[in-house]
C-alpha cells in the first residue's frame, strides 16, 4: 500500500495515532516543522553506511534534534522498509505495539500491519489504547521519519519492563516477526536518552561509559556496566534490544557518533540531560 492511500494529517480515524506532542516537542506547523528538519539535516555532515540499528533521542527539537539527525542521516534517504520503532514506556505501560496511523504536521507515517500482527503472534500484544498513551519516545521519530523517509512503514514498540529478561523476549519476537513477514528490510530504531539532571561533565562520562560496554554488543557486559555506573538513562532497555537483533542479523559493533547534551543549547551545563547518536553495523 503506498503512503498516499492512508488518511491525512487531522483525521478522526480511529486507527490514528494523533500528534499530540506537536507545538512542545517539536513545531506544529508544518512549514515551520520542515524548515527545522532542513536545517537540522543540512547541518549533518556524515557517511551512509546502511546500519542494522540506530540510537537516537527523544528530546525536544531544540535540544536533541542534531543528535538524532546524525543518527537519521546513517540510512539512506530512499529506504522504503520497516523501521521497528522502539521506546521506553514512560507511563509505566506494558510492552505492546499497534498497527496505528501516526500522524505528523508533514503528514502521515503509515504502519507496517503485516508486522505487527507477526509481532503480536510472537507474543508482543497488538494495543492501540497503550500506545495512544501520550508518549515522546515514539512520537517524536516519527516526524523524522516522515520527512527523510516517505515511503516507509513503521512497527512501534512501546518497551515496558527494561529487565535483561524482557529484553531477551522483546528481542526474540522482533527476529520472529522478520522471519514470518520474509524482509529483510528493517531498521531497529532505540530511542532513549542519556543520564538526567546531572553536571554536563557527569552525563558525558557515565554515558559514554555505558554505551562504550555496548560496542561488542554484549548484552550482559552492557548490563553489568549499567549497574555499576548506575546512570540515570532513559530507554537503556531499548537499545539492549537493538543490539540483540542487529547481532542475530549480523552486525559486529556499536558506534557512537555523536554526543551532546541539553546544556549545548541553553548554555547551562549545570543540571542537563544527555543525549547520543549511535549505529549499529
Amino acid at each position: 500500500m503506498k503512503i498516499e492511500e492512508y488518511p491525512a494529517t487531522g483525521t478522526a480515524d480511529a486507527g490514528c495515532r494523533h500528534a499530540d506532542l506537536a507545538g512542545m516537542f517539536y513545531p506544529k506547523e508544518a512549514e515551520e516543522l520542515k524548515a527545522l528538519l532542513d536545517a537540522l539535516f543540512s547541518s549533518t555532515v556524515t557517511s551512509v553506511t546502511s546500519p542494522c540499528g540506530v540510537l537516537v533521542p527523544h528530546a525536544g527539537y531544540i535540544y536533541s534534534g542534531r543528535c538524532a539527525a546524525c543518527a537519521y542521516a546513517k540510512i539512506p534517504e530512499t529506504f522504503s522498509g520497516t523501521f521497528v520503532v522502539i521506546g521506553p514506556s514512560h507511563a509505566g505501560c506494558m510492552t505492546a505495539t499497534a498497527d496505528l496511523i501516526w500522524e505528523t504536521p508533514i503528514g502521515p507515517v503509515p504502519p507496517d500491519r503485516a508486522f505487527v500482527a507477526a509481532l503480536s503472534e510472537a507474543g508482543i500484544p497488538n494495543r492501540p489504547d497503550l500506545l495512544r498513551v501520550q508518549e515522546n519516545s515514539l512520537e517524536v521519530q516519527m516526524p523524522f521519519i516522515r520527512y527523510r523517509f516517505p515511503q516507509a512503514k513503521v512497527v512501534p514498540v512501546l518497551l515496558g519492563e527494561q529487565s535483561c529478561a524482557e529484553v531477551h523476549r522483546v528481542a526474540d519476537a522482533i527476529l520472529r516477526a522478520i522471519d514470518a513477514v520474509h524482509s529483510d528490510n528493517v531498521v531497529i530504531l532505540a530511542s532513549g536518552d542519556g543520564s538526567h539532571y546531572v553536571p554536563a561533565s557527569v552525563a558525558e562520562r557515565d554515558d559514554l561509559t555505558v554505551l562504550a560496554a555496548a560496542a561488542k554488543l554484549d548484552v550482559q557486559k552492557f548490563y553489568e556496566k549499567l549497574i555499576e555506573i548506575q546512570p540515570s538513562m532513559c530507554g537503556y532497555g531499548c537499545i539492549a534490544v537493538m543490539m540483540l537483533v542487529a547481532k542475530q542479523r549480523g552486525a559486529q559493533e556499536a558506534k557512537v557518533i555523536m554526543y551532546q547534551t541539553s546544556g549545548d543549547a541553553t548554555g547551562d551545563n549545570r543540571e542537563v540531560v544527555g543525549y547520543a547518536a549511535m549505529e549499529v553495523v
